[in-house]
């Protein structure tokens, strides 16, 4: 399912989604706005007409990608039976993503275009936490989470922990893909949290 992002007119969001496929193929830095405007069929001068530089085009694309982000985690808190089917849906609604995204992108983003990253760091401590942090109120409602936590806590190391999952450094592409280092962290995480009731759901959903 394709969102469109609000503040871009149909053919905008267009020409940001083909942007946004071609830095997952190949990576921010070494894409120039030449390969951008024969990617997208068009001059360099519409281009520019649409955005000032590299930096702005990139900010475009995040903001597009961050509002689809939301979209489709609303989508999915619709749709789950359970506060632990929804952190499992909400990590398969994402698995596309993480299985077609460049190493280096993160990196790229944090030396080169810190504006972008920064915004990212603010959607994951306002919508990211409060989606996380619901899910926990959620499950110890339902009693599939401990009572005994500090959920306010929890969310928070549940968002500082995702951004180090991104740290190639930490987790070479060479020795690990994205999609399998979220997953594992999923389940630890879960495991962590769940209440007895919730174990034994848990263990049958993952057998």
């Amino acid at each position: 399912m394709v969102y469109l992002c609000t503040m871009f007119t149909e053919q905008q969001n267009k020409w940001l989604e083909q942007t946004e496929a071609l830095f997952m193929r190949y990576g921010i830095k070494s894409v120039t706005m030449d390969d951008v405007a024969r990617e997208l069929g068009i001059s360099k001068k519409t281009l520019y007409q649409f955005v000032e530089n590299k930096d702005d085009l990139v900010q475009k694309v995040l903001e597009q990608h961050i509002e689809g982000e939301q979209n489709r985690c609303t989508q999915v808190l619709k749709g789950s039976a359970s506060a632990i089917d929804e952190m499992m849906n909400l990590v398969e609604a994402n698995s596309e993503q993480l299985k077609h995204m460049k190493s280096n992108i993160i990196h790229d983003l944090q030396r080169y275009h810190r504006e972008a990253w920064d915004k990212i760091a603010r959607h994951q401590s306002s919508f990211t936490y409060t989606v996380i942090r619901q899910n926990l109120e959620r499950g110890q409602a339902e009693g599939l989470y401990r009572m005994d936590m500090d959920v306010d806590m929890i969310a928070k190391f549940h968002i500082a922990t995702s951004f180090q999952l991104l740290e190639e450094s930490l987790f070479p592409s060479s020795h690990y893909t994205k999609f399998n280092i979220f997953k594992e962290y999923l389940t630890h995480y879960l495991y962590g949290i769940v209440s007895e009731k919730g174990y034994a759901i848990l263990r049958e959903k993952l057998s």
